[in-house]
């Protein structure tokens, strides 16, 4: 798992291969997937490719 934080937001990339536990918990069925989560719960998904800048405006969403 890498972090990286920007502003207030955390980002971490999971290596599925490492833990597909994760990809069973969140049913993560395609790779990329970004989920937001705000206070323990899930208020965002994305599946499939994101140019970086479009990636913080999710995440800033």
């Amino acid at each position: 798992m890498v972090a990286e934080q920007e502003s207030n937001v955390d980002f971490y990339y999971v290596d599925l291969d490492i833990a597909p536990e994760l990809a069973s918990m969140f049913g993560v069925q395609s790779i990329p997937t970004l989920i937001q989560i705000k206070n323990g719960q899930e208020t965002n998904r994305s599946r499939g490719y994101i140019p970086e800048d479009e990636i913080k405006e999710f995440a800033l969403s």
